[in-house]
């Protein structure tokens, strides 16, 4: 069923359309932003607008949504995760997200998974002749994404393995991260200084909390460790598979695995420094899911095995 799926491209439109169409619904009658002691500054600040303005804020929400499916497909093709054109990331995505109803309340991971996409769908291969400048841009992204949810500082170290294992460590690029990260911060600084707002600011980073899961109350705990347990173990399937059929690969495709698979470990990080309880934080690992549930659906497997671990992992995140 998903080799034939993905294959037949039209019937992949029509399903990405219907998707969409519903998850749109969803947001108009649905979403909600609410403001959450703890959270990061610009996210609440967003939160406020979301109250006052709510179509406005929905609107940006839609925006953001189509935003991430575009870079998804951007990111998926650029990679050649696919030996010819899918939708499939997006389908699924959207899937992920209606089943496990992420979109009626948005947390703070929704803005993380946007810049995630965008850092990665930016070009820092060492055949690339604007490292310097790119590498400068995503210390920015990772700045402001930090804004918005501070388990986001897990994208730094993100890219800098991300250099190791395609710039064989480039130490002035790592610099250069750091130098528009911290560029950021001093610009609101100093717009906080001048705007003669500068204690509020920095109590905002006082009231930050962090490790939501360990404080979150989960009313049935025998079910959600059936779910945890075996999207743990899809996961580390999903790792471990493609690693294997990577190892098989020329050098530049066996990179992207290498990379595919480390920013899927290091946003498991995510997860415990979220300030999000369960199960909003497991809207970290979405966008791996959803690439390697699409690379899976072009292998061959007896006895619809593919299809069966598909299945399990859409039900463990739905549980």
């Amino acid at each position: 069923m998903l080799r034939f799926l993905n294959r037949k491209t039209t019937i992949q439109w029509c399903l990405l359309i219907v998707l969409l169409m519903l998850t749109i619904y969803t947001v108009i009658t649905q979403s909600q932003l609410v403001y959450k002691e703890g959270s990061a500054f610009l996210f609440n600040s967003i939160a406020l607008l979301f109250s006052k303005y709510k179509y406005f804020g929905k609107g940006i929400i839609i925006t953001i949504l189509i935003l991430q499916i575009v870079l998804l497909q951007y990111y998926y093709k650029s990679n050649e995760y696919s030996a010819k054109k899918s939708l499939l990331p997006s389908i699924i995505f959207l899937s992920i997200l209606l089943l496990t109803n992420s979109l009626s309340n948005i947390s703070p991971c929704f803005f993380t998974l946007l810049f995630l996409l965008i850092i990665v769908s930016i070009d820092l291969s060492d055949t690339s002749s604007k490292i310097k400048n790119n590498v400068f841009w995503v210390g920015v992204m990772i700045a402001l994404a930090t804004c918005f949810d501070i388990s986001s500082i897990i994208l730094l170290i993100l890219v800098i393995a991300t250099l190791f294992i395609n710039q064989f460590s480039r130490t002035k690029e790592i610099g250069i991260l750091f130098f528009g990260f911290f560029l950021l911060y001093f610009y609101f600084f100093s717009y906080y200084f001048f705007m003669n707002n500068l204690n509020e600011w920095l109590l905002t980073f006082e009231k930050l909390k962090i490790s939501g899961i360990l404080s979150c109350k989960i009313e049935n705990l025998h079910l959600t460790l059936i779910s945890l347990v075996s999207l743990g173990f899809m996961y580390l399937f999903f790792i471990v598979k493609f690693k294997l059929i990577g190892d098989s690969k020329v050098v530049i495709h066996r990179n992207r695995i290498v990379s595919l698979n480390t920013r899927a470990i290091m946003m498991i990080a995510c997860i415990f420094l979220s300030n999000s309880s369960y199960p909003d934080i497991l809207g970290y690992l979405f966008i791996h899911i959803s690439i390697y549930l699409a690379m899976l659906a072009q292998e061959k497997s007896p006895l619809y095995i593919n299809e069966l671990i598909t299945i399990i992992t859409l039900v463990a995140l739905w549980l």
